[in-house]
Protein backbone atom coordinates (compact mmCIF):
# COMPACT_ATOMS: atom_id res chain seq x y z
CA UNK A 1 0.00 0.00 0.00
CA UNK A 2 1.17 3.34 -1.05
CA UNK A 3 2.07 6.33 1.54
CA UNK A 4 -0.76 8.41 0.77
CA UNK A 5 -3.18 5.32 0.64
CA UNK A 6 -2.09 4.98 4.09
CA UNK A 7 -2.64 8.75 5.40
CA UNK A 8 -6.11 8.66 3.88
CA UNK A 9 -6.92 5.42 5.70
CA UNK A 10 -5.74 7.60 8.92
CA UNK A 11 -7.89 10.84 8.26
CA UNK A 12 -10.76 11.89 10.15
CA UNK A 13 -11.12 9.46 12.79
CA UNK A 14 -12.69 10.53 16.10
CA UNK A 15 -10.48 9.62 19.31
CA UNK A 16 -11.73 9.57 22.94
CA UNK A 17 -9.37 10.82 25.75
CA UNK A 18 -10.24 10.39 28.85
CA UNK A 19 -8.71 11.94 31.85
CA UNK A 20 -9.11 14.21 35.00
CA UNK A 21 -6.13 16.51 35.18
CA UNK A 22 -7.12 19.48 32.45
CA UNK A 23 -3.18 20.14 31.72
CA UNK A 24 -2.67 16.43 30.37
CA UNK A 25 -6.49 16.89 28.39
CA UNK A 26 -4.91 20.07 26.64
CA UNK A 27 -1.51 18.26 25.80
CA UNK A 28 -2.78 15.44 24.28
CA UNK A 29 -5.86 16.55 22.39
CA UNK A 30 -3.17 19.24 20.61
CA UNK A 31 -0.90 15.90 19.47
CA UNK A 32 -4.27 14.30 18.40
CA UNK A 33 -5.22 17.18 16.37
CA UNK A 34 -2.07 17.74 15.26
CA UNK A 35 -2.27 14.24 13.76
CA UNK A 36 -5.59 15.23 11.88
CA UNK A 37 -8.42 13.79 13.97
CA UNK A 38 -11.28 15.04 15.99
CA UNK A 39 -10.80 14.76 19.61
CA UNK A 40 -13.55 14.00 22.43
CA UNK A 41 -12.77 14.80 25.85
CA UNK A 42 -14.14 12.89 29.28
CA UNK A 43 -13.09 13.72 32.47
CA UNK A 44 -14.31 11.07 34.76
CA UNK A 45 -15.98 7.57 34.37
CA UNK A 46 -19.05 8.43 34.09
CA UNK A 47 -18.79 11.13 31.52
CA UNK A 48 -16.38 8.33 29.17
CA UNK A 49 -19.34 6.24 29.58
CA UNK A 50 -21.81 8.67 28.27
CA UNK A 51 -19.50 9.32 25.40
CA UNK A 52 -18.59 5.66 24.29
CA UNK A 53 -22.87 5.16 24.25
CA UNK A 54 -23.51 8.47 22.45
CA UNK A 55 -21.22 6.64 19.51
CA UNK A 56 -18.42 4.86 18.23
CA UNK A 57 -15.05 5.80 18.02
CA UNK A 58 -11.94 4.76 16.25
CA UNK A 59 -9.52 4.77 18.95
CA UNK A 60 -9.90 5.58 22.98
CA UNK A 61 -6.68 6.90 25.47
CA UNK A 62 -7.49 6.54 29.23
CA UNK A 63 -5.56 7.16 32.45
CA UNK A 64 -5.78 4.19 34.20
CA UNK A 65 -6.79 6.15 37.69
CA UNK A 66 -9.99 8.15 37.06
CA UNK A 67 -12.05 9.92 40.39
CA UNK A 68 -14.78 7.84 39.99
CA UNK A 69 -13.59 4.99 38.70
CA UNK A 70 -10.76 3.42 36.36
CA UNK A 71 -9.44 3.14 33.13
CA UNK A 72 -10.34 -0.74 33.19
CA UNK A 73 -13.92 0.42 33.98
CA UNK A 74 -13.78 2.09 31.04
CA UNK A 75 -12.33 -0.35 28.71
CA UNK A 76 -14.67 -3.17 30.49
CA UNK A 77 -18.12 -0.76 29.07
CA UNK A 78 -16.19 0.06 26.03
CA UNK A 79 -15.60 -4.10 25.08
CA UNK A 80 -19.55 -4.53 25.43
CA UNK A 81 -20.41 -2.05 23.19
CA UNK A 82 -17.66 -1.66 20.99
CA UNK A 83 -15.40 -4.58 21.01
CA UNK A 84 -13.32 -3.58 18.27
CA UNK A 85 -12.62 -0.40 19.48
CA UNK A 86 -8.27 -0.51 20.47
CA UNK A 87 -7.85 1.35 23.66
CA UNK A 88 -4.35 2.79 24.76
CA UNK A 89 -3.95 2.92 28.63
CA UNK A 90 -2.22 5.75 30.27
CA UNK A 91 -0.53 6.13 33.73
CA UNK A 92 1.38 7.98 36.18
CA UNK A 93 1.76 4.71 38.70
CA UNK A 94 2.61 2.22 36.56
CA UNK A 95 3.04 -1.60 38.03
CA UNK A 96 4.11 -4.65 35.86
CA UNK A 97 0.27 -6.46 37.55
CA UNK A 98 -1.28 -3.06 36.18
CA UNK A 99 0.19 -3.86 32.49
CA UNK A 100 -0.57 -7.11 32.33
CA UNK A 101 -4.56 -6.91 33.56
CA UNK A 102 -4.64 -4.03 30.89
CA UNK A 103 -3.33 -6.32 27.82
CA UNK A 104 -5.34 -9.01 29.27
CA UNK A 105 -8.83 -6.82 29.09
CA UNK A 106 -7.48 -6.28 25.23
CA UNK A 107 -5.69 -2.94 25.87
CA UNK A 108 -3.53 -1.86 22.17
CA UNK A 109 -0.42 -0.61 24.28
CA UNK A 110 0.21 0.63 28.13
CA UNK A 111 1.84 4.30 28.44
CA UNK A 112 3.20 5.92 31.66
CA UNK A 113 3.10 9.35 32.52
CA UNK A 114 4.71 11.74 31.47
CA UNK A 115 4.11 10.69 28.05
CA UNK A 116 6.63 10.23 25.28
CA UNK A 117 4.38 12.63 22.92
CA UNK A 118 6.75 11.50 19.76
CA UNK A 119 6.17 7.55 20.93
CA UNK A 120 2.13 8.66 21.37
CA UNK A 121 2.17 9.98 18.15
CA UNK A 122 3.31 6.43 16.72
CA UNK A 123 1.10 4.35 19.16
CA UNK A 124 -2.26 6.56 17.55
CA UNK A 125 -0.98 6.24 14.13
CA UNK A 126 -0.31 2.68 14.99
CA UNK A 127 -3.40 1.72 16.50
CA UNK A 128 -5.75 3.68 14.09
CA UNK A 129 -4.11 1.83 10.54
CA UNK A 130 -4.43 -2.19 12.33
CA UNK A 131 -7.85 -1.28 13.31
CA UNK A 132 -8.82 0.44 10.05
CA UNK A 133 -7.30 -3.27 8.31
CA UNK A 134 -9.24 -5.28 10.98
CA UNK A 135 -12.33 -3.29 9.77
CA UNK A 136 -11.53 -4.03 6.13
CA UNK A 137 -11.38 -7.89 7.01
CA UNK A 138 -14.70 -8.09 8.64
CA UNK A 139 -16.29 -6.01 5.88
CA UNK A 140 -14.51 -8.58 3.15
CA UNK A 141 -15.64 -11.20 5.73
CA UNK A 142 -19.18 -10.75 5.75
CA UNK A 143 -19.30 -11.37 1.82
CA UNK A 144 -17.57 -14.54 2.45
CA UNK A 145 -20.21 -15.41 4.71
CA UNK A 146 -22.30 -15.78 1.80
CA UNK A 147 -20.26 -19.17 0.24
CA UNK A 148 -20.43 -20.42 -2.64
CA UNK A 149 -18.26 -19.51 -6.67
CA UNK A 150 -21.91 -20.28 -8.58
CA UNK A 151 -23.07 -17.66 -11.40
CA UNK A 152 -26.13 -16.90 -9.39
CA UNK A 153 -24.40 -16.22 -5.92
CA UNK A 154 -21.26 -14.11 -7.70
CA UNK A 155 -24.56 -12.07 -9.19
CA UNK A 156 -25.51 -11.30 -5.44
CA UNK A 157 -22.04 -10.18 -4.43
CA UNK A 158 -21.61 -8.02 -7.12
CA UNK A 159 -24.82 -6.27 -6.50
CA UNK A 160 -24.41 -6.15 -2.90
CA UNK A 161 -21.25 -4.63 -3.20
CA UNK A 162 -22.54 -2.20 -5.87
CA UNK A 163 -25.05 -0.56 -4.06
CA UNK A 164 -24.17 -1.36 0.25
CA UNK A 165 -22.56 2.51 -0.11
CA UNK A 166 -25.39 4.43 -2.01
CA UNK A 167 -27.48 4.13 1.35
CA UNK A 168 -30.64 3.37 -0.61
CA UNK A 169 -33.64 1.28 0.50
CA UNK A 170 -33.38 -2.24 -0.48
CA UNK A 171 -35.74 -5.41 -0.34
CA UNK A 172 -34.03 -8.74 -0.19
CA UNK A 173 -36.24 -11.21 -1.81
CA UNK A 174 -36.61 -15.32 -1.76
CA UNK A 175 -37.38 -18.73 -0.02
CA UNK A 176 -36.84 -19.02 3.40
CA UNK A 177 -34.09 -20.36 3.94
CA UNK A 178 -31.95 -18.89 1.19
CA UNK A 179 -29.81 -16.69 3.35
CA UNK A 180 -31.67 -13.10 3.15
CA UNK A 181 -30.39 -12.19 6.64
CA UNK A 182 -26.75 -12.75 5.83
CA UNK A 183 -27.38 -10.40 2.35
CA UNK A 184 -28.61 -8.04 4.64
CA UNK A 185 -25.50 -8.55 6.63
CA UNK A 186 -23.23 -7.90 4.09
CA UNK A 187 -25.07 -4.62 3.28
CA UNK A 188 -24.03 -2.92 6.35
CA UNK A 189 -21.05 -3.93 6.54
CA UNK A 190 -20.22 -2.76 3.41
CA UNK A 191 -22.50 0.64 3.86
CA UNK A 192 -20.99 4.11 5.05
CA UNK A 193 -23.76 3.01 8.33
CA UNK A 194 -21.18 0.05 9.27
CA UNK A 195 -20.12 1.46 12.43
CA UNK A 196 -23.59 2.69 13.50
CA UNK A 197 -26.17 0.36 15.13
CA UNK A 198 -28.15 -2.28 13.27
CA UNK A 199 -31.36 -3.39 14.61
CA UNK A 200 -33.38 -6.43 12.76
CA UNK A 201 -36.68 -6.88 13.23
CA UNK A 202 -38.86 -10.17 12.18
CA UNK A 203 -42.16 -8.52 11.64
CA UNK A 204 -44.07 -11.98 11.21
CA UNK A 205 -43.58 -12.93 14.96
CA UNK A 206 -44.78 -9.89 16.02
CA UNK A 207 -48.69 -9.35 17.14
CA UNK A 208 -50.90 -6.72 16.01
CA UNK A 209 -51.20 -5.64 19.25
CA UNK A 210 -47.49 -5.00 19.95
CA UNK A 211 -45.68 -4.47 16.48
CA UNK A 212 -45.99 -0.29 16.62
CA UNK A 213 -44.69 -0.02 20.43
CA UNK A 214 -42.25 -2.47 18.83
CA UNK A 215 -41.33 -0.44 15.85
CA UNK A 216 -41.91 3.49 17.14
CA UNK A 217 -41.63 2.52 21.22
CA UNK A 218 -44.01 3.85 23.50
CA UNK A 219 -44.55 6.61 26.35
CA UNK A 220 -45.34 5.57 29.74
CA UNK A 221 -49.55 4.59 30.28
CA UNK A 222 -49.65 4.33 26.71
CA UNK A 223 -51.62 1.30 27.30
CA UNK A 224 -51.97 -1.41 29.81
CA UNK A 225 -48.62 -3.19 30.34
CA UNK A 226 -46.80 0.15 29.68
CA UNK A 227 -44.68 0.98 33.22
CA UNK A 228 -42.45 2.70 31.52
CA UNK A 229 -41.16 4.57 28.75
CA UNK A 230 -39.53 2.22 25.58
CA UNK A 231 -37.71 3.47 22.85
CA UNK A 232 -38.69 1.20 19.23
CA UNK A 233 -36.48 -0.42 17.10
CA UNK A 234 -36.87 2.41 15.23
CA UNK A 235 -35.12 5.07 17.27
CA UNK A 236 -32.69 2.34 18.66
CA UNK A 237 -31.29 2.38 14.77
CA UNK A 238 -31.40 6.07 14.38
CA UNK A 239 -28.13 6.76 12.45
CA UNK A 240 -27.57 3.10 11.53
CA UNK A 241 -29.99 0.32 9.60
CA UNK A 242 -33.07 -1.37 10.47
CA UNK A 243 -33.81 -4.66 8.78
CA UNK A 244 -37.20 -5.46 8.66
CA UNK A 245 -37.83 -8.90 7.87
CA UNK A 246 -40.62 -10.87 6.81
CA UNK A 247 -42.13 -7.70 5.86
CA UNK A 248 -44.94 -8.64 4.17
CA UNK A 249 -46.71 -10.04 7.13
CA UNK A 250 -46.46 -6.34 8.02
CA UNK A 251 -50.72 -5.65 8.60
CA UNK A 252 -51.97 -2.45 6.89
CA UNK A 253 -52.52 -0.09 10.10
CA UNK A 254 -48.72 -0.58 10.49
CA UNK A 255 -47.88 0.18 7.02
CA UNK A 256 -49.74 3.38 6.65
CA UNK A 257 -47.02 4.74 9.94
CA UNK A 258 -44.18 2.72 8.20
CA UNK A 259 -44.65 4.73 4.84
CA UNK A 260 -45.14 8.14 6.87
CA UNK A 261 -41.69 7.40 8.62
CA UNK A 262 -40.13 6.41 5.08
CA UNK A 263 -41.60 9.98 3.49
CA UNK A 264 -41.07 12.59 6.58
CA UNK A 265 -38.09 10.39 8.65
CA UNK A 266 -40.17 11.35 11.68
CA UNK A 267 -42.25 9.46 14.03
CA UNK A 268 -44.29 9.57 17.55
CA UNK A 269 -43.93 7.18 20.05
CA UNK A 270 -47.28 4.88 20.73
CA UNK A 271 -49.01 7.57 23.34
CA UNK A 272 -46.81 10.38 22.28
CA UNK A 273 -47.23 13.86 21.13
CA UNK A 274 -43.46 14.29 20.48
CA UNK A 275 -42.36 14.35 16.60
CA UNK A 276 -38.91 12.33 17.10
CA UNK A 277 -36.83 13.07 13.91
CA UNK A 278 -35.13 9.65 12.72
CA UNK A 279 -32.22 9.12 10.20
CA UNK A 280 -31.96 5.49 9.22
CA UNK A 281 -31.06 3.28 5.95
CA UNK A 282 -33.63 0.35 5.90
CA UNK A 283 -33.64 -3.03 4.15
CA UNK A 284 -36.51 -5.45 4.04
CA UNK A 285 -37.08 -8.98 3.42
CA UNK A 286 -39.46 -11.10 2.31
CA UNK A 287 -40.22 -14.74 1.20
CA UNK A 288 -43.93 -13.58 -0.62
CA UNK A 289 -44.66 -11.99 -3.78
CA UNK A 290 -45.31 -8.66 -2.83
CA UNK A 291 -47.00 -7.51 -6.11
CA UNK A 292 -49.44 -10.51 -5.57
CA UNK A 293 -50.19 -9.08 -2.37
CA UNK A 294 -50.93 -5.48 -3.47
CA UNK A 295 -53.18 -7.03 -6.35
CA UNK A 296 -54.85 -9.01 -2.96
CA UNK A 297 -55.41 -6.21 -1.14
CA UNK A 298 -52.57 -7.69 1.74
CA UNK A 299 -49.83 -4.79 0.81
CA UNK A 300 -49.53 -1.27 0.09
CA UNK A 301 -48.77 -0.54 -3.69
CA UNK A 302 -47.01 2.93 -2.25
CA UNK A 303 -45.46 1.60 0.03
CA UNK A 304 -44.17 -1.27 -2.40
CA UNK A 305 -42.48 1.26 -4.93
CA UNK A 306 -41.05 2.92 -1.81
CA UNK A 307 -39.29 0.08 0.05
CA UNK A 308 -38.44 -1.63 -3.64
CA UNK A 309 -36.22 0.62 -5.02
CA UNK A 310 -33.41 -1.74 -5.00
CA UNK A 311 -34.04 -5.30 -5.44
CA UNK A 312 -32.15 -8.10 -4.84
CA UNK A 313 -33.10 -11.89 -4.99
CA UNK A 314 -31.68 -14.77 -3.03
CA UNK A 315 -31.56 -18.06 -5.57
CA UNK A 316 -32.77 -21.07 -3.88
CA UNK A 317 -29.98 -23.71 -3.80
CA UNK A 318 -31.99 -25.57 -6.53
CA UNK A 319 -30.26 -23.15 -8.53
CA UNK A 320 -27.09 -23.52 -7.39
CA UNK A 321 -26.47 -26.93 -7.36
CA UNK A 322 -22.72 -26.44 -8.06
CA UNK A 323 -22.30 -24.99 -4.32
CA UNK A 324 -23.64 -27.31 -2.50
CA UNK A 325 -20.45 -29.16 -1.88
CA UNK A 326 -18.69 -26.08 -0.89
CA UNK A 327 -21.46 -25.18 1.57
CA UNK A 328 -21.72 -28.96 3.01
CA UNK A 329 -17.63 -28.45 3.64
CA UNK A 330 -18.65 -25.40 5.52
CA UNK A 331 -20.85 -26.33 7.46
CA UNK A 332 -19.17 -29.79 8.34
CA UNK A 333 -15.55 -27.82 9.60
CA UNK A 334 -18.17 -25.15 11.60
CA UNK A 335 -19.96 -27.87 13.74
CA UNK A 336 -16.77 -30.05 14.25
CA UNK A 337 -14.85 -27.36 15.49
CA UNK A 338 -18.29 -26.63 18.00
CA UNK A 339 -18.74 -29.79 19.08
CA UNK A 340 -15.02 -30.84 19.45
CA UNK A 341 -15.40 -34.12 16.60
CA UNK A 342 -13.18 -35.16 13.64
CA UNK A 343 -15.57 -36.27 10.82
CA UNK A 344 -14.98 -36.23 7.11
CA UNK A 345 -17.38 -36.98 4.60
CA UNK A 346 -18.13 -39.94 2.80
CA UNK A 347 -18.12 -39.12 -1.49
CA UNK A 348 -21.17 -41.17 -1.78
CA UNK A 349 -22.59 -38.41 1.09
CA UNK A 350 -21.77 -35.40 -0.76
CA UNK A 351 -23.84 -36.98 -3.99
CA UNK A 352 -26.85 -37.76 -2.06
CA UNK A 353 -26.78 -33.76 -0.94
CA UNK A 354 -26.38 -32.94 -4.56
CA UNK A 355 -29.33 -35.06 -6.06
CA UNK A 356 -31.56 -33.40 -3.26
CA UNK A 357 -33.45 -30.48 -4.69
CA UNK A 358 -33.14 -28.59 -0.79
CA UNK A 359 -37.01 -27.12 -0.39
CA UNK A 360 -35.61 -25.60 3.09
CA UNK A 361 -32.63 -24.47 0.72
CA UNK A 362 -29.42 -23.37 2.62
CA UNK A 363 -30.46 -23.71 6.03
CA UNK A 364 -31.98 -27.02 5.37
CA UNK A 365 -29.00 -28.65 4.44
CA UNK A 366 -26.90 -26.52 7.60
CA UNK A 367 -29.05 -28.18 9.80
CA UNK A 368 -28.75 -31.69 8.12
CA UNK A 369 -25.13 -31.17 8.37
CA UNK A 370 -24.90 -30.63 11.73
CA UNK A 371 -27.35 -33.78 12.62
CA UNK A 372 -24.87 -35.76 9.93
CA UNK A 373 -21.80 -34.03 12.47
CA UNK A 374 -23.17 -34.98 15.90
CA UNK A 375 -24.98 -38.63 15.23
CA UNK A 376 -21.78 -39.82 13.00
CA UNK A 377 -19.98 -42.86 15.31
CA UNK A 378 -16.94 -43.06 13.41
CA UNK A 379 -14.47 -40.69 11.43
CA UNK A 380 -16.71 -40.55 8.01
CA UNK A 381 -20.54 -39.61 7.64
CA UNK A 382 -22.21 -41.71 5.31
CA UNK A 383 -25.68 -41.36 3.93
CA UNK A 384 -26.87 -43.77 7.31
CA UNK A 385 -26.23 -40.58 9.44
CA UNK A 386 -28.44 -38.30 7.15
CA UNK A 387 -32.07 -37.08 7.41
CA UNK A 388 -34.81 -40.04 6.13
CA UNK A 389 -35.85 -37.80 3.24
CA UNK A 390 -32.26 -37.25 1.55
CA UNK A 391 -32.09 -41.18 0.83
CA UNK A 392 -35.13 -41.17 -1.63
CA UNK A 393 -34.58 -41.82 -4.94
CA UNK A 394 -32.67 -38.51 -7.11
CA UNK A 395 -34.96 -35.23 -6.07
CA UNK A 396 -33.68 -32.37 -8.36
CA UNK A 397 -34.51 -32.43 -11.94
CA UNK A 398 -32.11 -32.83 -14.55
CA UNK A 399 -31.64 -30.02 -16.91
CA UNK A 400 -31.70 -31.90 -20.15
CA UNK A 401 -35.31 -32.25 -21.99
CA UNK A 402 -36.26 -33.72 -24.98
CA UNK A 403 -36.00 -30.52 -28.28
CA UNK A 404 -38.75 -29.31 -29.55
CA UNK A 405 -40.93 -29.04 -25.67
CA UNK A 406 -42.43 -25.53 -25.13
CA UNK A 407 -41.23 -23.66 -22.38
CA UNK A 408 -45.17 -24.10 -20.64
CA UNK A 409 -44.55 -27.82 -20.75
CA UNK A 410 -41.61 -28.05 -18.90
CA UNK A 411 -43.06 -25.78 -16.68
CA UNK A 412 -46.13 -27.67 -15.89
CA UNK A 413 -43.68 -30.77 -15.73
CA UNK A 414 -41.87 -29.53 -13.32
CA UNK A 415 -44.54 -28.41 -11.26
CA UNK A 416 -47.04 -31.24 -11.26
CA UNK A 417 -43.35 -33.27 -10.22
CA UNK A 418 -42.65 -30.83 -7.35
CA UNK A 419 -46.47 -31.40 -6.28
CA UNK A 420 -46.02 -35.33 -6.38
CA UNK A 421 -42.91 -34.73 -4.28
CA UNK A 422 -44.67 -32.65 -1.73
CA UNK A 423 -47.55 -35.02 -1.47
CA UNK A 424 -50.00 -32.46 -2.91
CA UNK A 425 -49.13 -30.00 -0.21
CA UNK A 426 -50.11 -26.83 -2.53
CA UNK A 427 -48.44 -24.59 0.38
CA UNK A 428 -45.26 -26.43 0.57
CA UNK A 429 -45.02 -26.34 -3.39
CA UNK A 430 -45.68 -22.33 -3.66
CA UNK A 431 -42.96 -22.22 -1.15
CA UNK A 432 -40.74 -24.35 -3.27
CA UNK A 433 -41.48 -23.21 -6.13
CA UNK A 434 -40.95 -19.30 -4.95
CA UNK A 435 -44.61 -18.37 -6.21
CA UNK A 436 -47.40 -17.16 -4.70
CA UNK A 437 -50.44 -19.60 -3.64
CA UNK A 438 -52.89 -17.72 -5.72
CA UNK A 439 -50.83 -18.31 -8.95
CA UNK A 440 -49.98 -21.99 -7.72
CA UNK A 441 -53.33 -22.61 -7.93
CA UNK A 442 -53.70 -20.67 -11.76
CA UNK A 443 -51.41 -22.48 -12.99
CA UNK A 444 -52.77 -25.93 -11.93
CA UNK A 445 -56.05 -25.04 -12.68
CA UNK A 446 -55.15 -24.60 -16.98
CA UNK A 447 -53.65 -28.03 -16.22
CA UNK A 448 -57.19 -29.63 -15.14
CA UNK A 449 -60.69 -29.83 -16.22
CA UNK A 450 -62.27 -29.65 -13.68
CA UNK A 451 -61.95 -26.94 -11.09
CA UNK A 452 -58.82 -27.28 -8.19
CA UNK A 453 -60.27 -27.34 -4.45
CA UNK A 454 -58.00 -25.05 -2.14
CA UNK A 455 -56.93 -26.70 0.80
CA UNK A 456 -59.05 -25.87 3.70
CA UNK A 457 -55.96 -25.19 6.03
CA UNK A 458 -54.01 -23.21 2.98
CA UNK A 459 -53.98 -19.15 2.97
CA UNK A 460 -55.19 -19.21 -0.36
CA UNK A 461 -58.89 -20.42 1.41
CA UNK A 462 -58.87 -18.05 3.44
CA UNK A 463 -58.33 -15.44 0.68
CA UNK A 464 -61.00 -16.70 -1.55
Amino acid sequence: MKDKDQLAMLRERYILLVDDHDATRETLTEVIRELGHHVVEAANFEEAVARIEERAHDLVLTDLKLPDGSGMDVMKRLKKLHPETPVVMITGHATIENAIDATRLGAYEYLTKPVDLKRLRIVISNALYLSNLERQVRQTGALDALVGHSPKIRQVKDLIKQVAGADVTILVVGESGTGKEMAANAIQALSSRKDGPFVKVNVAVLSRELIESELFGHEKGAFSGAVRQRKGRFELADGGTLFLDEIGEMPLDSQVKLLRVLQEHEFERVGGAETLPVNIRLICATNLDLKERVDEGKFREDLYFRINVVRLKMPPLRERVGDIALLAEHFRQKYCARYNLDRQFDPETLAVFERYSWPGNVRELENAVEGAVVRSTGRMIDAACLPEELGDAPRRIESGVEPGVQLAEIERRYILSELSRLGGNKSAVAKSLGIGLKTLYRKLETYSESPITPDPDAEYSRLA
